[in-house]
C-alpha cells in the first residue's frame, strides 16, 4: 500500500507510515535488528527530523528489542500502550511471563537470549480512541488480551489495520491470539472480533499481511 514500507527482521514484522511532514514507525523488532533497520530507514530517506513518531503494541521483545539503541539516534517521540506495557519496556522485559511447561518451556528458555533487550524510555502513554495524523487518521484501538495492554492502530478512511499481534495471520487465514503466549484468552477472543467487525481491506500483522 502507498504510505506504508513493510521492514523486518528473522522473526517479526515493522511498519513505516508515511504522513504529510514525516513519519510514524510502529515497533523496532528484535534487538539484533538495529542495523538492519537503519539501513532500511536511511534508504527510504527518514532522518532524525522526520522520524516523528516510534508506536510500540506491546512490550514483547521482538517488537520493542532495538527500541534503546534507535532511540540513540532518532529522537523521535516514543508511545507505548499503557503505564504496564511501559514500565516493562523501561525494564527491559515483557508485559507478562509465559505460560510454558515441559518441553516448550526449554525451548523458550532456550531462545530467550535473542528475545532479549535493553531498557528504553517511553514518552508518552496512548489512550484507546487517540488519533495520529497518519492515512488520513490512524486510531489507537485497545486490543489487550495477547499482553495485559496491546494495541492496534486503525485507518477507517483506508480500512487498514496494524495489528500487532493480536492476530495471527496464516496465509488467508486469520485467528486470535492463543497459546502460552497470551496473556488472557477471553480478552484475546474479544479484540479479534472487535477488529474483525471493522472489515478491514488490509491488516498488517507482527508476523504476516493479509489482503481481502
Amino acid at each position: 500500500m502507498q504510505d506504508v514500507y513493510l521492514l523486518h527482521d528473522s522473526i517479526s514484522r515493522q511498519y513505516l507510515v508515511r504522513g504529510n511532514n514525516g513519519y510514524l514507525l510502529i515497533d523496532t523488532g528484535l534487538k539484533n535488528n538495529y542495523t538492519n533497520l537503519l539501513k532500511r530507514l536511511e534508504k527510504i530517506g527518514v532522518d532524525e527530523s522526520t522520524l516523528e513518531f516510534v508506536i510500540i503494541t506491546h512490550a514483547d521483545g521482538d517488537h520493542f528489542g532495538c527500541l534503546a539503541q534507535l532511540m540513540d539516534k532518532y529522537p523521535a517521540m516514543v508511545a507505548a500502550s499503557s503505564e504496564l506495557e511501559a514500565a516493562s519496556i523501561k525494564r527491559g522485559e515483557s508485559s507478562r511471563p509465559l505460560k510454558a511447561n515441559g518441553v516448550k518451556k526449554f525451548l523458550y528458555a532456550l531462545i530467550s537470549p535473542l528475545f532479549a533487550c535493553k531498557p528504553a524510555e517511553i514518552h508518552r502513554i496512548l489512550q484507546p480512541g487517540e488519533v495520529f495524523p497518519y492515512l488520513g487518521g490512524l486510531e489507537i484501538l485497545d486490543t489487550k488480551g495477547h499482553t495485559p495492554e496491546h494495541i492496534s492502530l486503525w485507518s477507517k478512511s483506508t480500512k487498514t489495520l496494524f495489528s500487532g499481534d493480536s492476530i495471527v495471520i496464516n496465509g488467508q487465514s486469520l485467528s486470535p491470539s492463543a497459546g502460552s503466549n497470551t496473556w488472557d484468552l477471553e480478552l484475546a477472543n474479544s479484540a479479534f472480533h472487535l477488529q474483525m467487525d471493522l472489515k478491514p481491506d488490509r491488516i498488517y500483522g507482527g508476523h504476516g499481511i493479509w489482503k481481502r
